[in-house]
């Protein structure tokens, strides 16, 4: 048996719609710019798909995108394991019929113009097409898929892209389900800049066939995944939903976005999905009894789920907040507090230990302000280690990690002095200072939240997104992002003292 058949997913109903050995895709030609299929077969060939395994079919073009074209499905001198159709919505039902006669099982449904604007008697033709061919399909009204772990390990370089953004996120520990193509696929520029490292997203439109639960169980089983982001408008199968959601919580956190609940919402929702939206106390409740960390921000949502993909859960809600600036360590002190986190002083016993390592004029407390400290080893190394092996706190946000590079090119320029014992590589800076307190922040599960002003662009701050150690560019952020992770804690200990009491 080879490494990639001992994959637990090999058999699910949804693995080939991720790993498909050939395609087959209907609605692309040579019109980048006023076509969708056309980008979506762009990218498809871009991510190194098989070149032979991709078959467009078009009534009139020989060749589309450098790749032989069918006239019809039936010509084809194979079976497409997946069928991708971006047609208008009234040669939708032919067309998959035509599948159905040639065998294929599996399909996305790109083309929107059913249920969320009304045609339901299109979506009935559908579903009985369907079902007299034992056809399984997501959609109408969707994306499809992104894999970046495109039958993994046999292929190591291949993803799989059949949104028409031609952006990808690097690829990770992530996945995605949404109902919205936007979600699944336009956060990808985004996920760039801030390494939000996404492995797999999922857009499933209107649900008529696969719906959020199969998804959801899918990536509960992959090894690949180890947090799920969810965008929903509605819960079709609530009942299977909460059941699926109490098991899959407690080993890989969830993420939930619900964009219905307000008067306004309803109505988007339902000239988009189609969705019946539903009352959002009901979906707060679902999403607090599964344990589901819940938001209303889309840029909230990315920082969880970057945050959860660092893997480190901590012991409790004690956060130490290690600052060069008053001002922002102020900020954050009130902030954790308001979220319900405790910010402890620290004990006498810390703080002498402390007085070692910090300027003369820093304020040894916590926040520990340190006004101005230029030893690069105790900021990164020796204070955060004292702090986690004290026991007092069970996270850390450490305020400000600055990029060397760039502050020397400027005294360079300025005709300031050269400090060769600074001009070492990011690389090995990220060897020397950041992987041996990650080891021990693992470890003892006390997670550190850095904080690098100069922002995302800068080459230093880039290497704590490489290695997905959570950094951010602004202070306000990594307290949220901790207090997800408690809410997290919090219900993983309710759970585990319920079982206990049963």
């Amino acid at each position: 048996m080879t490494e990639i058949k001992e994959n637990p997913l090999f058999k699910h109903f949804l693995y080939p719609f991720l790993n498909p050995e050939s395609i087959c895709i209907f609605g692309a030609n040579n019109e980048f710019l006023s076509t969708m299929g056309a980008m979506q077969l762009r990218n498809i060939i871009f991510g190194g798909f098989p070149k032979n395994k991709i078959f467009p079919i078009h009534p009139k073009l020989n060749e589309i995108q450098g790749l032989k074209a069918y006239k019809k499905v039936v010509d084809l001198p194979e079976i497409p394991q997946l069928a991708l159709i971006i047609l208008r919505p009234k040669t939708v039902p032919q067309v998959l019929e035509e599948c159905g006669q040639k065998g294929i099982k599996n399909a996305i449904i790109t083309s929107g113009g059913f249920r969320e604007v009304g045609n339901v008697d299109l979506n009935k033709i559908l579903a009985q097409i369907a079902d007299d061919y034992d056809i399984r399909f997501i959609g109408p009204n969707c994306l499809g898929v992104y894999n970046a772990w495109y039958k993994y390990p046999e292929y190591k370089e291949i993803s799989l892209n059949t949104m028409w953004i031609y952006a990808t996120p690097e690829r990770g520990n992530i996945s995605v389900i949404a109902q919205s193509g936007t979600v699944a696929s336009h956060i990808f520029w985004i996920c760039r800049e801030k390494g939000v490292k996404i492995g797999k997203s999922v857009s499933i439109g209107n649900e008529d066939n696969i719906d959020t639960v199969d998804f959801l169980d899918f990536f509960s089983k992959d090894p690949q995944t180890k947090v799920i982001g969810i965008y929903i408008e509605e819960i079709k199968r609530g009942r299977e939903f909460i059941e699926l959601a109490k098991r899959v919580v407690p080993e890989k956190p969830v993420i939930g976005i619900y964009a219905g609940g307000t008067e306004a919402a309803t109505r988007s929702i339902m000239g988009h999905t189609g969705a019946i939206a539903g009352n959002d106390k009901i979906f707060e409740s679902v999403f607090q009894d599964t344990g589901i960390i819940s938001t209303i921000s889309i840029k909230d949502w990315m920082y969880y789920l970057r945050t959860f993909s660092s893997g480190i859960i901590p012991n409790g809600n004690r956060l130490a907040i290690i600052t060069d600036s008053g001002g922002c360590g102020a900020m954050m002190a009130k902030a954790a507090e308001k979220y319900g986190l405790q910010v402890p002083e620290f004990s006498e016993e810390l703080k002498l230990k402390l007085k070692n390592y910090v300027p003369e004029v820093a304020n040894i407390d916590n926040p520990l302000d340190l006004t101005f400290q230029f030893n690069q080893y105790n900021l990164y190394i020796k204070i955060p280690k004292l702090i986690i092996k004290s026991g007092e706190v069970d996270g850390i946000i450490l305020y400000a990690v600055f990029g060397f590079e760039e502050i020397l090119d400027i005294i360079k320029s300025s005709g300031g002095k050269s400090y060769e014992e600074f001009e070492i590589s990011n690389e090995m800076l990220k060897n020397i200072y950041l992987k041996p307190i990650q080891r021990l922040a693992k470890k003892e599960r006390v997670p550190i939240l850095y904080i690098g002003p100069q922002g995302y662009q800068n080459p230093w701050v880039r290497e704590f997104l490489k290695a997905n150690i959570p950094v951010f560019e602004l202070w306000d952020m990594p307290v949220k992002c901790f207090t997800a992770l408690t809410k997290y804690l919090d219900f993983k200990k309710s759970l585990q003292k319920k079982l206990k009491n049963e």
